[in-house]
């Protein structure tokens, strides 16, 4: 099976900075460190790729602990060191994305 075209592209120095940062927020959080403590790791001047960065890692984290693990909400704040207000944010955020795709993606796939 030959690969996608889009594989190809080259990825841009931002792009990169965005995988490598949100893997070293993951990878930390497995092993132990809060949330916030593993955010320092990374180093990015741009600020708003460090928001997108930060709220995108939460999401992941979100997703794998939560989703796919079953740890409660209530658990993985405690694990991370963050407010279960700002989980629970981000898992509403991420529901909302979903829908918002799926809506678009069956307009275009139904021609509305």
């Amino acid at each position: 099976m030959s690969e996608a075209w889009y594989n190809e592209l080259p990825e841009s120095e931002e792009d990169k900075q965005y995988a490598e940062s949100i893997k070293r927020i993951q990878n930390a959080v497995l092993q132990g460190m809060s949330f916030e403590s593993a955010s320092g790791l990374i180093d990015v001047k741009d600020e708003a790729l460090k928001t997108q960065i930060l709220d995108d890692a939460l999401k992941v984290l979100i997703a794998q602990m939560h989703f796919t693990g079953g740890t409660p909400l209530e658990g993985l704040a405690k694990k991370l060191g963050l407010p279960l207000k700002r989980l629970e944010d981000a898992k509403n955020a991420m529901l909302e994305e979903v829908e918002e795709a799926a809506v678009e993606r069956y307009r275009k796939e139904s021609g509305l």
